[in-house]
């Protein structure tokens, strides 16, 4: 995923790529942090990894908050039945 950030000295977030993961883990996206994401769940092709990009408000905001204090897969609970909807 890309930020749409740019640098702010007062906080310190930069316009650079990152990745977020399904426990809301946020991570700087560099080939090192990729290579490093493959190995640690056995990946061996690109073919397994998918991208996505969702869009989403308030609502959504609330309930990834709420179900991130319950879950560790909380992109997955949240979104998957939203692109599922869309298919």
């Amino acid at each position: 995923m890309r930020s749409d950030l740019k640098y702010c000295p007062l906080n310190g977030v930069k316009d650079s790529p990152y990745l977020v993961m399904n426990d809301l883990e946020v991570k700087p996206l560099s080939t090192i942090s990729v290579i490093t994401l493959l190995n640690k769940f056995h990946l061996k092709e690109d073919g397994d990894l998918e991208e996505k990009v969702v869009d989403f408000g308030m609502d959504e905001g609330l309930k990834l908050l709420r179900i991130s204090l319950q879950s560790k897969n909380a992109l997955t609970d949240v979104f998957l039945p939203m692109l599922k909807q869309e298919v």
